[in-house]
């Protein structure tokens, strides 16, 4: 049986163009590769139809086109009669409750007729306009906001967090990856039905067999916000340059130009120009080469569900280091697929950092348990298979209901 699945999701409009008429082309826009990856698996499927529903404020109507195998939906947000989203001063999408998103969203909705409603993430209108759209709905849980609010208490996630625990209140099913993402579900909504179900990473990952090197290089992916940690991970290079004056570190990522000054000041200021380089942001394919000129992925965050920057190291196996907390503890066994370390602590980090370099035999040893595990729990075929037995579970429980 075929069934007809409508995906509410952030997705890269960038990659419709010229199929998609942007207005207002970004320079860069985030890549959503965990949505891409999947949704490309599904639509190789011939039991799901698949649309997918986004939401832009680059456009200057709502558009739809058929590309690889996938209907697009992209659906004009932001200010009306403009081409930008609201500013964080007059930030009315959130202080309304998402309502005019909401009622696009459920206007495509009613168009596709589907049998069921995937909404990914509870940071924006698309949960709420799932649980609201009378369709069996399934949300996968990605950043917990009202987690990530206790270390970044910005309005916007004061607000935002309590549009989260009323979609996580009103749904049934979920997908979550972590004790963490699990736990906050349960939280809301002890009655809530879970799948665990992971991110799909990119095939460029799979192709990468790394390999231990007499090499002083390590690694670092992730945006330059401040709970991602980049300035602990600066720390603790400026001890390791003590002992290994050679030490280098690449960084890919990118944030506001306040924290790129900030950020840049920091290494300027720990005499760290000739360590470390800034590759900005990259595509799958530079990762993944970067990682095999690399010895040591480290992870310095201080709040995280499931960061794919994570996953993707470990499936090109790399052994990695991360801090112990959020969902982190759920993906990386510490000694066995990986090294756990406290958030806060350069010290810390950098005598890991030291050690894992000194040791080739568990670098090697880390780098293939994290890549037999993780090849295992990203495969996007595998995520594809484990998501259609949830749709299909769900449009069994809710026939049952009806």
């Amino acid at each position: 049986m075929r069934s007809k699945v409508a995906w509410l999701a952030p997705y890269p409009i960038l990659s419709l163009d010229p199929e998609i008429y942007i207005r207002r082309k970004p320079s860069s826009e985030h890549p959503c590769s965990w949505i891409v990856n999947l949704s490309n698996a599904l639509a190789r499927r011939s039991d799901v139809e698949l649309h997918l529903i986004t939401n832009s404020s680059r456009i200057a109507s709502t558009q739809h086109v058929r590309k690889g195998g996938i209907t697009f939906h992209v659906v004009k947000t932001g200010l009306p009669l403009f081409r930008r989203n609201f500013p964080p001063w007059l930030p009315l999408d959130i202080l309304t409750g998402f309502r005019a998103d909401i009622g696009r969203l459920l206007r495509e909705i009613r168009q596709i007729e589907p049998d069921i409603v995937h909404a990914h993430g509870t940071e924006s209108s698309y949960a709420l306009a799932a649980v609201r759209s009378g369709v069996p709905c399934l949300i996968s849980m990605q950043g917990v906001i009202t987690e990530l609010f206790t270390t970044n208490p910005n309005f916007r996630f004061r607000v935002v967090r309590h549009h989260e625990q009323q979609a996580v209140r009103s749904g049934h099913f979920f997908t979550c990856r972590t004790d963490f993402d699990s736990g906050f579900v349960r939280s809301q909504n002890p009655q809530a039905r879970i799948f665990t179900i992971h991110e799909a990473m990119s095939p460029a990952y799979f192709e990468n067999e790394w390999q231990v090197a007499p090499s002083e290089t390590i690694m670092f992916v992730g945006s330059f916000l401040h709970h991602k940690g980049l300035p602990l991970l600066l720390e603790a290079l400026a001890i390791l340059k003590q002992r290994r004056p050679a030490i280098r570190l690449h960084v890919v990522g990118t944030g506001a130009p306040d924290n790129q000054s900030e950020f840049r000041q920091t290494w300027e200021r720990l005499r760290l120009e000739d360590n470390v380089k800034f590759h900005g942001a990259q595509p799958a394919d530079e990762i993944a080469r970067l990682h095999l000129q690399s010895q040591v992925f480290v992870l310095t965050s201080r709040n995280e569900n499931s960061p794919n920057a994570l996953a993707e190291a470990m499936v090109s196996g790399m052994p990695v280091i991360a801090t112990r907390v959020g969902g982190i503890p759920s993906l990386v066994d510490d000694g066995q697929t990986g090294l756990l370390v406290p958030w806060g602590d350069p010290k810390a980090l950098a005598e890991k950092i030291d050690w894992l370099l000194a040791h080739p035999q568990e670098r090697e040893r880390l780098g293939q348990n994290a890549r037999h595990i993780a090849r295992d729990r990203h495969a996007p075929e595998k995520v594809a298979v484990e998501t259609v037995a949830a749709y299909k579970e769900i449009l069994k429980a809710t026939e049952r209901i009806a």
